[in-house]
């Protein structure tokens, strides 16, 4: 086996040669009036995610192949739109496809009534789309990705559910994408290759874990980035305004873009509180599981202090 070390070299490595190949055939995303960067940087560097994975499957003797070809599919097409303008139907068509082939691989069709199906495909399918809205600024799809995969392997001590290894590759590819992307002026985006490649292993160990607790509580280890995509989507439909449009309407852009505070600091914000939520939510109990008032009392609590945050910021004038 390969230690962690050798594993960071190789995707350290292969991030030096997709920078390189980037550059050389304008894989560059520049910035326009909606964006909260200010200067061309190279996109996709989140390629090292599925890379990770893939190193995985043959050093581990190709375990959870369904999983794998699914994440593969999910991030060609997001490669794919990332060169080039693709149709919201194909995209969504390859999101589809993918999901299942994850859930196959969990035998989530058999332990699950065919009526339930769509609730998992729904959910699924709208926290793709939510990582994707967060994926905005420096350092925030790299951090909050530390602290969802870095408290798997705190909850994997008592609840021996998910494969250690397999998180361990993917803390390596995130550790090296940070490297990149952790900065003032960002060397790598991880484009939506990156967002959305996540989010597909996201759902995987949440799928997983969900299938071993029958708990929807394990959603709560997203609730940050929740709570900010569903009150916003919320305030943009009041306001009449379409869903799929783009905006700079979340909370994270609104700290960025108005009260000018810097980058890395509002990844680090999200990131924090996402980690106390896990702290005060799942590593107090054996079971991996909070009770469900103090669950509910948490989420309230959060979306209400959201809510009186962004007023105060739409109420004051703009910084310059």
């Amino acid at each position: 086996m390969l230690s962690h070390f050798v594993v960071f070299l190789v995707l350290l490595v292969l991030a030096l040669i997709y920078q390189k190949l980037a550059k050389k055939f304008k894989i560059i995303d520049v910035p326009n009036h909606r964006s909260s960067h200010t200067q061309s940087t190279v996109r996709g560097g989140g390629i090292l995610f599925p890379l990770a994975v893939i190193l995985w499957w043959f050093v581990f003797g190709f375990q959870h192949t369904w999983m794998l070809l699914g994440l593969i599919m999910i991030s060609g097409i997001s490669l794919l739109d990332d060169l080039y303008e693709l149709s919201r139907k194909l995209r969504f068509g390859i999101q589809f496809l993918a999901i299942s082939f994850s859930f196959y691989d969990l035998d989530l069709f058999s332990t699950f009534p065919a009526y339930t199906w769509p609730v998992f495909f729904f959910i699924a399918l709208g926290i793709i789309n939510a990582i994707n809205f967060m994926d905005g600024i420096n350092g925030i799809t790299g951090v909050y990705g530390i602290v969802f995969f870095g408290s798997l392997m705190v909850l994997n001590v008592s609840l021996q559910i998910f494969d250690e290894d397999l998180v361990q590759y993917i803390l390596l590819s995130l550790l090296v994408f940070l490297l990149f992307n952790f900065r003032k002026k960002a060397l790598m985006f991880a484009g939506d290759i990156g967002s959305i490649s996540i989010a597909y292993l996201m759902i995987y160990f949440m799928t997983q874990w969900y299938i071993k607790t029958g708990s929807w509580t394990v959603i709560l280890v997203l609730m940050i980035y929740g709570i900010d995509v569903f009150l916003t989507m919320i305030q943009r439909y009041r306001r009449g305004e379409k869903l799929t449009e783009p905006h700079r309407s979340h909370l994270y852009q609104l700290l960025v873009n108005q009260k000018k505070i810097p980058h890395i600091l509002i990844a680090i914000l999200y990131s924090f509180l996402q980690l106390l939520v896990n702290i005060l939510l799942f590593f107090n109990s054996p079971t991996g599981l909070p009770n469900f008032y103090l669950a509910i009392g948490l989420l309230v609590g959060t979306a209400i202090a959201y809510l009186l945050v962004k007023s105060s910021i739409n109420k004051a004038p703009v910084s310059n």
